[in-house]
């Protein structure tokens, strides 16, 4: 009898050892299919440098086992057409967002062409064609001087620079930026109305800048222009072809046809009275 109950017994810690191995074996196995899983994974098909814009034919989609997909891996083409990247990948490298920035995120730094410098031209809606710039376009840039010495004046308005391009009107570098996103109400509520933009002569109408990309000698030049005189922007038609022309400086006699004039001494506001 204890033969039997001893057979019995073993027959059963047997069978729980067997089933509880099969569990062990069946949880290793899902496990490992889970890691090995193939995932569609976005990765680089040649060296990519920084402050590049990235387009369809720069990556790739591959399947990657999951286990070795990294964290915040792209997995669709269209995640990356028109993002930045913001560190060197390299070809073969999986494509990761923290290695992205959009163009927004970039700044007006992404807009400056290579070899120029951007800077900022101080200006309102009478010296900036009533406020009708935009990011873009191309200007040229005059400016007023006065020449003269003593009383004598010897206005002029000369051609600092000719088709200059516009990087930015204040803060619009002419993209839409996040803070302009609206997100759609839920389906029969109706959308709150949107504010209308601002009016070109509300934008500019007080002291406002536009800033300009140059060559880094003419940035210099502009530099002192602002602190010698007034700039005027004029803005160039979209369809003019690029180029420059010789113009002669506007004087006051050239202007009105007239010999210039001797400058104005005001009158003191005030009259000192001395004496009883």
């Amino acid at each position: 009898m204890q033969n039997a109950r001893g057979f019995v017994l073993s027959l059963i810690v047997a069978l729980l050892a067997t089933l509880a191995q099969c569990r062990y074996v069946q949880s290793r196995e899902t496990a490992l299919l889970y890691d090995s899983e193939p995932l569609p994974t976005l990765v680089a098909t040649r060296d990519i440098p920084p402050h590049v814009r990235l387009d369809e034919t720069m990556v790739v989609r591959k399947d990657v086992p999951r286990t070795w997909q990294q964290p915040k891996a792209l997995t669709k083409v269209d995640d990356v057409i028109g993002q930045i990247t913001s560190v060197p990948i390299f070809a073969g490298e999986q494509v990761v967002a923290t290695k992205l920035v959009t163009a927004d995120d970039a700044g007006l730094a992404y807009y400056v062409p290579t070899g120029t410098r951007a800077i900022a031209l101080g200006v309102d809606v009478f010296n900036a064609v009533g406020g009708h710039i935009k990011a873009g376009n191309h200007v040229d840039i005059l400016g007023n001087f006065d020449f003269g010495s003593g009383e004598k004046s010897d206005l002029r308005t000369v051609t600092i620079m000719q088709d200059v391009q516009v990087l930015s009107v204040v803060d619009d570098i002419g993209t839409i930026t996040a803070r302009q996103v609206r997100s759609l109400p839920p389906e029969g509520v109706e959308a709150a109305p949107e504010e209308a933009p601002p009016t070109p002569s509300e934008t500019l109408m007080t002291s406002a800048t536009i800033t300009v990309a140059v060559a880094p000698d003419a940035a210099q030049r502009l530099a002192m222009a602002q602190e010698l005189g007034r700039l005027t922007l004029v803005l160039r038609s979209l369809w003019e072809s690029e180029g420059k022309m010789e113009l002669a400086p506007a004087t006051v006699q050239s202007t009105l046809g007239m010999p210039e004039q001797v400058r104005y001494r005001s009158r003191p506001s005030y009259r000192l009275i001395e004496g009883g």
